[in-house]
């Protein structure tokens, strides 16, 4: 029994699952960055002065960009102070507009500046390499433990390394997946102001512009796939229907038949 538990391991399947968990965990946290980001924030940073004290507006309501990167909508929690709020954004220089009764201040925004979608791109770079660190943790774990069981008989050295190659491969599979995500993303973030800035950037560009051909290809080849089921299915349909009225034909004829006899 021990020797048969010597030659089984869980590390890698454990180290794996963590590594794609990581990888999921940055996808999600991907989706809440937009460039309409670049607005709130600058909003969630303005300060005025409300009873006698400076207070950020992110402090006195939510902030958000729902439907429109060009419109931010402002929902004051208190509002006593709507009049103020609303009469310093515009003398900021923001349209803004307030319904009577209604809690949210709507405000037309323009363009997030270059700098500012630079900001939310080097800002993309920290937490794509911070979820690149991530996953080396998991894998530097993973590997002490491997070492203390070999060191103890637990697993043979084999096995362990078995193990290490696995969590190698994935460890290096899941890292390209995180560097291609956050590239896209700041790629998307920054339109025509994007430039390659990490070392790996011109290859991972490569390899993002490999994928989208094979997409399309996918994409097209199920579309002329779909076209001939739904021809083929058209064919038939008119078989049957030109089966259908031959029999009918043949029913009319013979009943015909019988009446004249």
């Amino acid at each position: 029994m021990a020797e048969e538990n010597k030659n089984e391991e869980n590390y890698s399947i454990e180290a794996i699952s963590n590594l794609e968990r990581a990888v999921e965990e940055f996808a999600e946290i991907l989706v809440d960055i937009r460039s309409e980001d670049a607005n709130i924030k600058v909003f969630n940073s303005l300060q005025l002065m409300i009873e006698a004290r400076k207070r950020r507006l992110g402090d006195l309501g939510k902030i958000e960009s729902p439907e429109n990167p060009m419109k931010v909508e402002l929902m004051v929690y208190n509002k006593e102070y709507i009049e103020d709020i609303l009469e310093f954004i515009k003398k900021n220089g923001f349209p803004a507009k307030n319904e009577s009764g209604s809690q949210f201040i709507n405000i037309r925004v323009p363009k997030p500046s270059r700098m500012q979608l630079e900001e939310i791109g080097d800002d993309l770079m920290r937490r794509t390499n911070a979820a690149c660190s991530k996953l080396v943790k998991i894998k530097t774990n993973t590997g002490l433990r491997v070492k203390a069981a070999v060191e103890k008989e637990f697993i043979e050295t084999r096995i362990a390394g078995i193990s290490t190659k696995k969590i190698d491969l994935a460890f290096e599979r899941c890292t390209k997946e995180i560097r291609i995500m956050g590239l896209i993303k700041r790629k998307n973030i920054l339109g025509s102001f994007f430039t390659t800035v990490e070392r790996d950037d011109p290859d991972l560009l490569k390899e993002i512009a490999k994928r989208a051909k094979l997409e399309a290809q996918r994409l097209e080849a199920e579309k002329l796939k779909s076209l001939e089921l739904e021809k083929i299915s058209n064919e038939n349909n008119d078989n049957k229907k030109e089966n259908t009225d031959i029999v009918l034909d043949k029913d009319n004829d013979q009943d015909l038949s019988i009446n004249q006899a």
